[in-house]
């Protein structure tokens, strides 16, 4: 009997890889196009297109005007993940996961190959409303990012219930040998005395943000301790077994207790983010309308 691989799992692998990659690429194009004219760019503005390499480099340029294409067209395409993620009939085009992978590469790459077109030409308030508006976009969104890998989420793409983060602790635990239960459950308690308290609001999930390092810290000494301690207790073989089952006990538990309040604030921090991505969006409307259509009148 063949076994056929989770193609849903396989998708996001693969999407993990190459989109990061993808979006890197288009971050190391704006900054080699940087640093190869960065005499060209510290002039200043009003200099610039009597300078040889305007032609090419400038917004209006051959290149510079091709970076300003395609960081928006990325702009346009990273909305895609929204449709992906509203519409569930969508879900044979992959993963949310997969998407958000895409989102988040697109983004990215779209705003630093728009910052490097615009190439700090801000002499127009449309210029400097969509350069502000860019990077508060490129600031949010990873930051975005990294508050929604503090949330656990299904193959779905939705939040995981802290009910059933908690069924997975218990698992962990009773996951070793019978007789290393009680062991084990001491371990996990010992450890998640050094755990912060539930989060339960988004301004305690901002506060927390600073803390996670200090609560990796206190939680690497006390594995220390407690190790020290079963291996006197059970011997090298089982304490090993028995720490690895109450670390990933403690790690669902530490999930269970930011939960709720990371929700919260992933809800608030996507207001600030689509709203800065309306305005940049529109800004670059209002730029191709007054470059083709009233500049071309």
């Amino acid at each position: 009997m063949t076994v056929r691989p989770d193609r849903p799992r396989a998708r996001l692998r693969l999407a993990g890889v190459i989109w990061p990659a993808f979006g890197l690429s288009a971050v190391l194009a704006a900054g080699a196009t940087i640093g190869i004219g960065w005499a060209y760019y510290r002039l200043p503005v009003n200099m610039r297109p009597w300078d040889p390499l305007h032609a090419i480099l400038g917004a209006g340029g051959q290149w510079g005007h091709a970076l300003g294409m395609v960081g928006s067209g990325l702009m346009v395409a990273n909305l895609l993940y929204l449709v992906r993620r509203r519409w569930a009939r969508l879900a044979r085009l992959g993963p949310v996961q997969a998407w958000l992978a895409f989102h988040v590469a697109a983004g990215t790459g779209g705003v630093a190959l728009v910052l490097a077109h615009s190439g700090g030409d801000l002499g127009n308030p449309i210029a400097a409303v969509s350069t502000g508006a860019a990077i508060v976009v490129l600031v949010t969104g990873v930051l975005g990012r990294w508050i929604y890998g503090q949330i656990a989420h299904g193959d779905d793409g939705e939040a995981t219930a802290e009910g059933e983060l908690v069924g997975r602790l218990r698992a962990a635990l009773h996951g070793v040998e019978p007789h290393l239960w009680t062991p084990a459950e001491r371990a996990e308690r010992a450890l998640s005395a050094a755990l912060p308290p539930p989060i339960t609001g988004p301004r305690a999930a901002v506060l927390m943000l600073p803390l996670n390092l200090i609560v990796a810290v206190r939680l690497r000494f006390r594995a220390i301790a407690v190790r020290r301690a079963l291996i006197a207790d059970l011997g090298p073989t089982d304490a090993r077994v028995v720490l690895a089952a109450a670390r990933e006990a403690v790690s669902y538990r530490l999930r269970a207790r930011r939960q709720q309040g990371f929700k919260a604030l992933i809800g608030t921090w996507r207001g600030v983010h689509r709203i800065a991505t309306f305005v940049l969006l529109l800004t670059l409307v209002a730029h191709v309308v007054t470059l083709y259509g009233v500049g071309g009148m």
